[in-house]
């Protein structure tokens, strides 16, 4: 192991957020203390731990006084100021978060380091892992498409902690918002991926423990801070010139197996009416078309508001024309008759009624920050899907059986609440194709009210909101 002459800076800052993690804090200090480079120091920063945490760090620092240093909170502060805190007190030019409950491959440091010599005009570096239990028992291991080679979207941003940024891109990006109760590495994704470039290590290099306390367990909370994430970096990239932005709705009512639908009640109100008051209050869009087959919707929709209607041609209304067919003649009519020509299109299924405006801001978001030709919102399948093959049933997402979200593995839903594509990929014959990006809903949030069992389930949902006063 290589060490660094006295009073010089040291290559690497590892930084460890402890939160009442102390039961696995001694094996995550132990890693870092075997790695192959020991050009390292150690920051450890106790967010008001209420267990052994202070005793397991004070034992670590007094065995390494020259290069580990020990910052409590007396009172949480959570992992953001943590970081900051870390960043601020980095002497590495290279910086690397490690979970109190996670532990490096004694190679980290050094793979991760020297990664980023040979490529200095990256701003990160971030590899592969090894899922493991709460026991610390192997489940399998998290393969991550390569940006540039397997992946040209960049849309899976990489994991927040055993990433490995220079310290000065964090310094260039000022660190992280306090105000946002997770998701950092999404974060910290958006502001480097376009302005400093990203590279990826294929060896599985850091231990991933998942346990029932696991920070990334709260799927709403997390998509939730996906959200406002993506909307502050989208505001702050837009200039003076804006987009024009079209919501199209189109709404079928005659369906075999549910007549009326657009008009029956569901809790109370018409289907359609979730869409509608959603759209109208939605500063996003510059014009809305409403394009049925129905002459009572149309009437019914004309009474909500002053948008364009539009009731299409006998031949729009089979059940085999496609939809893109549908949404070209809805746009082409608003254009020709109101002179209104968008350069984004917002096509709204009034189908999903959980659906929300921020899910819908956040998929126009996606659509600028990544470079997508349209953007589709779906929910992630968790569930263990098999297909058949040479010898039978085989698992397409293997890792589902140890409750693992394994990026390669990853299924996810598309349940046509939205999808935001530029006007020029409609017209020339892209919709579905090329580029496409994603937003994630949740599964309550993708039920579906012309699915007779789904519906009886959103009729439930939607009454207790009414109850609630949403």
């Amino acid at each position: 192991m290589s060490t660094r002459p006295s009073g010089t800076r040291p290559r690497v800052t590892v930084y460890v957020p402890c939160a009442t993690y102390g039961r696995f804090l001694a094996q995550c200090l132990d890693s870092v203390a075997r790695q192959s480079l020991g050009d390292w120091e150690l920051l450890i920063v106790d967010d008001g731990s209420v267990d052994a945490t202070a005793e397991v760090a004070a034992r670590f620092a007094a065995a390494h006084p020259d290069r580990v240093r020990v910052h409590r909170h007396a009172q949480p502060q959570g992992l953001r100021a943590c970081a900051n805190f870390a960043i601020e007190q980095a002497r590495g030019e290279l910086v690397m978060r490690l979970d109190a409950d996670d532990w490096l491959d004694e190679s980290a440091l050094e793979v991760l380091a020297s990664w980023l010599d040979r490529h200095p005009q990256v701003g990160l570096v971030y590899p592969n892992w090894v899922w493991v239990d709460a026991a610390g028992e192997v489940l399998g291991v998290e393969r991550r498409a390569r940006p540039g080679v397997e992946s040209q979207v960049a849309d899976l941003p990489a994991h927040g902690a055993c990433t490995m940024v220079r310290r000065r891109v964090l310094k260039a990006i000022g660190g992280y918002e306090l105000d946002l109760p997770a998701q950092d590495g999404h974060e910290l994704w958006l502001k480097t991926v376009h302005r400093f470039g990203v590279g990826h290590v294929e060896t599985p290099l850091f231990f991933y423990r998942q346990h029932g306390h696991s920070l990334s367990s709260n799927e709403s909370r997390l998509l939730s801070a996906r959200r406002e994430i993506k909307s502050r970096a989208a505001a702050a990239a837009r200039g003076p010139v804006g987009l024009r932005i079209a919501a199209v709705v189109p709404i079928r009512n005659d369906y075999p197996h549910a007549p009326n639908l657009a008009l029956a009640p569901l809790a109370g109100r018409p289907l359609v009416d979730y869409t509608l008051d959603m759209v109208r209050d939605n500063p996003l869009f510059d014009a809305v078309v409403i394009t049925t087959d129905d002459a009572a919707v149309s009437e019914h929709c004309r009474r909500r508001g002053n948008w364009h209607v539009h009731q299409r041609s006998s031949e729009l209304c089979d059940s085999e024309v496609r939809l893109e067919n549908v949404i070209r003649d809805a746009v082409t009519g608003l254009t020709a008759e109101t002179g209104f020509d968008p350069d984004l299109l917002v096509v709204l299924s009034c189908h999903t009624p959980l659906r929300r405006r921020d899910q819908i801001n956040e998929a126009v978001d996606t659509l600028l920050l990544y470079p997508v030709d349209q953007v589709i919102s779906t929910w992630e399948i968790h569930d263990l899907y098999f297909r058949h093959g040479v010898e039978g049933m085989q698992a397409v997402n293997a890792g589902a059986v140890h409750a693992l979200r394994n990026e390669r593995e990853a299924l996810f839903g598309c349940n046509g609440s939205i999808h935001v594509l530029w006007r020029q990929v409609l017209d020339a014959g892209g919709y579905l194709r090329g580029r496409i990006g994603h937003i994630v809903m949740t599964r309550e949030e993708s039920l579906l009210a012309k699915k007779s069992e789904e519906r009886v389930v959103l009729e439930s949902i939607l009454q207790a909101h009414r109850l609630a006063g949403w």
